[in-house]
């Protein structure tokens, strides 16, 4: 039984990473109370007005389910990229221009089909975000320019547009001065999930006496923000985890994560893979965008993508680059985001607060994991984690190293 968790083996590495995991989270716990217990409070009360505020209500509930749609979509977006070592941080621009994508065709692209319209709507986005994780992906294929600052400085390029679209050149004339454009027709809005009109089925394995209360607690969440964002959000999810997992595609991203060197040995070139992560990073995000202009506010404003691009690098930090866990965190992370505002009515802190948590975590997990790598190795040397097979691929077994 102990030789199932020793420190080479399979079962080993994953003990020891959930142990980092959950020492990472109590050390940022810590971290989060002491800044609280500065500020005059109780944190415990605090952290647990911010649990309430996310998932106590089906307000709540709602309100973070419908935070988390973008958030899958980025960080969904994000793994490929992160797990060939290709570090686009410029998800707020894609997300930005796919949402200029999508209003564009919806308020200037007349088809006399709704239908049409929307699905018009949806690949005017994709390919709006696609096109602009390009620029980065491209410029390092040509001339080795650093993704992450031409990726960030395209961030701020991306949010000027924006700008003048809203305050300028698409402004509602009846907007009251308002900057923003004209609503969408109500035709081309994502369907909002009214989950009143839900019945539980007879045969659902219920404990006694839960059904009337589980009924009431539904009708309760009404006309909620879930939309039909989300069931694109979960597919794209799923597409991502068997893309990774059970193709050759996902295997060369792997392997051209590992460095020029592998690649170069397996006679891999890594351009296209750069172009292909790219082109998925943006996509999705171009999602994103499209689904906060027509799921939630049926028009584009200055502040849609909210800096959620930024958040997706987290969830995907906390998520170990897998789309299983990073969509728990991605749940888990906007239910911190919506559960924060809770922060100013209930204990007059400041919002930014949730924000202090959400990186304090990241940091704390992830230099927990740093740290159990390290303490297995000793005398610091790198070691080779035995790797399975790649499913859906026999016979070809990558070669995973743990780095220092």
């Amino acid at each position: 039984m102990i030789g199932r968790f020793a420190a080479g083996t399979p079962a080993g590495v994953v003990a020891r990473r959930t142990l980092a995991w959950l020492f990472g989270m109590g050390g940022a716990l810590a971290i989060f109370a002491g800044f609280v217990i500065f500020l005059g409070k109780d944190p415990v009360a605090v952290i647990m007005a911010t649990v309430k505020g996310a998932f106590g209500s089906p307000l709540g509930i709602s309100r973070t389910i419908g935070r988390s749609i973008p958030l899958l979509l980025l960080s969904a977006g994000l793994i490929p990229a992160f797990r060939a070592r290709f570090w686009n941080i410029g998800l707020n621009g894609c997300m930005l221009m796919g949402a200029v994508g999508a209003t564009g065709v919806a308020l200037y692209v007349p088809t006399g089909s709704s239908e049409l319209t929307g699905l018009l709507m949806f690949g005017g986005a994709v390919v709006c975000g696609a096109v602009w994780a390009l620029i980065p992906g491209l410029l390092r294929l040509q001339f080795q320019t650093p993704e992450i600052i031409v990726s960030l400085l395209l961030n701020y390029v991306a949010q000027r547009i924006v700008d003048f679209l809203v305050f300028s050149a698409w402004k509602n004339p009846a907007g009251r001065g308002f900057p923003g454009t004209a609503n969408f027709e109500q035709s081309l809005w994502l369907s909002r999930w009214d989950v009143t009109k839900l019945v539980l089925p007879s045969w659902l394995p219920l404990p006694d006496g839960w059904g009337p209360p589980l009924q009431v607690w539904m009708r309760g969440l009404g006309n909620s923000n879930i939309h039909t964002g989300l069931a694109v959000a979960v597919i794209g999810v799923i597409a991502i985890w068997l893309m990774m997992n059970r193709t050759i595609w996902g295997l060369r991203i792997d392997i051209a994560g590992q460095g020029a060197r592998a690649s170069r040995y397996l006679g891999l070139s890594t351009g296209w893979v750069i172009v292909l992560v790219s082109v998925i990073g943006g996509g999705f995000a171009g999602i994103a965008g499209w689904s906060e202009v027509a799921g939630l506010n049926h028009r584009l404003e200055a502040g849609i993508s909210q800096e959620l691009g930024y958040t997706a690098i987290l969830v995907v930090a906390l998520g170990a680059l897998r789309p299983g866990l990073t969509a728990g965190a991605s749940v888990i992370v906007a239910g911190l985001l919506i559960g924060g505002s809770q922060l100013q009515v209930q204990f007059s802190l400041p919002v930014a607060m949730a924000g202090v948590l959400l990186w304090a975590i990241l940091y704390g997990v992830m230099n927990a994991q740093n740290l159990a790598e390290r303490w297995a190795r000793p005398g610091n040397r790198t070691s080779a984690v035995p790797a399975a097979p790649h499913p859906g691929i026999p016979g070809v077994v990558p070669v995973v190293a743990e780095k220092d």
